[in-house]
């Protein structure tokens, strides 16, 4: 088959950097792979594409009226049609979409989160009809797919974003002493709520001194709040805080860490998360996503009751007093990981989900 896949920018994240992983496998299923990037946004990911031979075009420039990357998809599809139009995040959706149905093209469609902006909700429900397949990154996602989005569930497969990476490094163990290094990673944009973080420890270092003297807590990533998060930092006067800036190979970045934290308002599979537990190491995260069902029913970490700087605070304390539970937990988020996103689980999804658009839905548009 011969492929486009089709996502809204080249920004950092968690959809976008998967897609070198994805094109090796759709190419050792032998079909041709080419990615379309609606706006190019910060373009963190191009680096990776180009370093992993993945082709890419962008579809229009940040700035651009919205209706040109539609068009230049229309374009490129008539000229050169695909056999799939794949899609990924919601205005590479709805392009895809719009285009697939003008030119008689089928689309599969990834579903990343279990949520829908409420200003293009309307829209998203109308032309979710319009992809053959929906692909959700986690099973609490094709939950939200069928009982939000109207996607019925013989629509509806799921094939977690996520297999354990090759050579994870070795983690440090908390043992109580030196300096307790907690940390996030992501896009700096409001739903991730990284002020919240910033705010959890101004309280740990007003309420225990002591203890803020031994944490030190960084942000790894880049993005539109850089400069409020920030101001915020200089405003509470922070010293044990600082922004990391964006990392290449997160593995670099995690392998410094002892706690993860995530305090999204949504999420799908948050494959940053997985990506700490994989390495090995408890989370702290709001009850949004997957973590709903892997922290929940495993000693791996902690669901906060309430997405607060003093919830969070306590849940830190508790973990730095507690370096017995914050080694256990560490082990266990490994052992997690490796039982059940194996490279074999990753590539089995993958190939039942091609099976399906072969064997089912090609025929359908020939």
């Amino acid at each position: 088959m011969k492929i486009y896949y089709v996502i809204s920018s080249l920004e950092g994240g968690g959809a976008e950097f998967i897609i070198p992983d994805l094109a090796d496998f759709f190419t050792s299923q032998g079909h041709s792979f080419k990615v379309l990037a609606c706006i190019p946004r910060d373009m963190e990911t191009a680096a990776l594409l180009e370093k992993r031979n993945v082709s890419y075009q962008l579809l229009s420039l940040n700035g651009d009226c919205r209706l040109s990357s539609t068009y230049n998809l229309f374009k490129i599809v008539k000229k050169s049609p695909p056999d799939l139009i794949w899609t990924s995040l919601a205005r590479g959706a709805m392009d895809g979409q719009i285009v697939g149905k003008l030119c008689n093209i089928p689309v599969v469609s990834w579903k990343h989160s279990a949520n829908v902006m409420a200003y293009k909700a309307s829209a998203v429900r109308f032309l979710q009809r319009y992809s053959q397949l929906w692909v959700a990154d986690s099973d609490g996602v094709a939950d939200f797919l069928q009982t939000s989005m109207d996607v019925t569930k013989d629509r509806v497969m799921t094939w977690p974003l996520f297999k354990v990476p090759e050579n994870l490094p070795e983690m440090p163990v908390w043992d109580g002493t030196g300096i307790f290094h907690i940390g996030s990673m992501g896009r700096l944009h409001p739903v991730k709520k990284f002020d919240i973080m910033i705010r959890s420890i101004d309280y740990i270092n007003k309420k225990y001194p002591e203890v803020g003297k031994r944490i030190h807590f960084s942000i790894a990533g880049a993005g539109d709040e850089e400069q409020k998060l920030t101001n915020l930092i200089q405003e509470l006067q922070l010293k044990n805080v600082e922004l990391a800036g964006f990392y290449t190979n997160v593995m670099d970045y995690l392998k410094t860490l002892h706690l993860y934290m995530v305090t999204s308002t949504f999420e799908g599979m948050c494959i940053a998360l997985h990506e700490a537990l994989a390495a090995g190491m408890p989370v702290v995260s709001t009850n949004v996503g997957e973590m709903r069902f892997c922290v929940k029913n495993n000693p791996i970490g902690t669901l906060l009751k309430e997405n607060s700087p003093e919830a969070l605070g306590e849940a830190i304390v508790e973990y730095f007093h507690n370096p017995k539970k914050t080694s256990e937990y560490a082990k266990n988020a490994r052992a997690y990981i490796q039982s059940r996103y194996s490279k074999e689980s990753f590539q089995n999804a993958g190939k039942a989900i091609l099976n399906r658009v072969e064997t089912e839905i090609l025929p359908q548009f020939k």
